[in-house]
């Protein structure tokens, strides 16, 4: 290989993947995860994969046995190994990225909702993963989105404050750091609202194009004080909606009051 990874890389490096996972004793599943396991979304698509083993104890072994298999047919540009989080990731030098999961097959599940059993020996893996999507995203999101709200709700209002001084200051870097502190927050509470990962943004694309134009409006696009004031109050008007029905410390009303205060209104 040489150059940039090409769709024909890719589908070389996927077929020694399978064959070598076949080949381990201790490997009893592979599950090809995230796009590929639907169709790529492009010929700039990695690879993920998930492979249950015959027991967790089994791990250590069965990573190093995948990590000698890879290294001795590609050069890499990268790896790291994690295993607190049951993780391989490589680069090969033509920046093809591998991602391969970890775990037992007695315990699999579907953490996202697109995968592909590519095989499977003990003929039960499709179906827990199938059977974990029933009360997968309930409970991820469910939690996710508490913990998310009783964060959120306890502090934004104060750095939406915070950011109204520093532009009545005129301490612009100030208040830019406060307003994307907050939107932050808000796009965390808009991805728990439709299921969506929003870690950098990763799945927000897939968001109806009004929840896109209310996020547009967040958007700090200068350093001008009327361009932070925009952004502050449209940041504002959405977290409040987002959080309507919570307990939260400072109203809607009385925060516009102090950012009157603070004069940062529009013209």
């Amino acid at each position: 290989m040489s150059g940039i990874f090409s769709v024909a890389d890719r589908q070389e490096v996927f077929e020694y993947i399978l064959s070598i996972t076949k080949e381990c004793e201790k490997i009893i599943a592979l599950c090809q995860v995230g796009s590929g396991a639907k169709g790529y979304h492009d010929e700039k698509s990695d690879l993920d994969f998930v492979i249950a083993l015959d027991k967790n104890e089994s791990m250590p072994e069965v990573m190093e046995y995948m990590n000698q298999k890879i290294t001795a047919r590609y050069a890499l540009t990268y790896f790291k190994q994690m295993p607190e989080r049951r993780l391989q990731c490589y680069v090969l030098e033509n920046l093809l990225e591998i991602d391969l999961g970890f775990g037992g097959y007695e315990g699999a599940a579907a953490w996202k909702p697109a995968f592909k059993v590519l095989f499977d020996h003990s003929g039960v893996v499709e179906e827990k993963m199938i059977r974990s999507r029933e009360w997968m995203d309930d409970n991820i999101f469910g939690n996710k989105t508490k913990k998310d709200i009783e964060t959120i709700v306890d502090s934004f209002w104060a750095r939406l404050m915070h950011a109204a001084v520093a532009i009545y200051r005129g301490n612009t870097f100030r208040a830019m750091g406060e307003l994307e502190f907050v939107r932050r927050q808000y796009l965390d509470l808009i991805g728990d609202r439709y299921r969506l990962e929003s870690a950098v943004n990763r799945e927000l694309d897939r968001l109806p194009e009004e929840e896109k134009n209310a996020i547009r409006s967040t958007f700090v696009t200068g350093e001008s004080k009327e361009e932070l004031v925009n952004a502050l109050l449209n940041l504002t008007d959405r977290i409040y909606r987002e959080l309507e029905g919570q307990d939260i410390p400072v109203s809607q009303e009385m925060l516009l009051e102090y950012f009157k205060e603070c004069e940062c209104r529009r013209s």
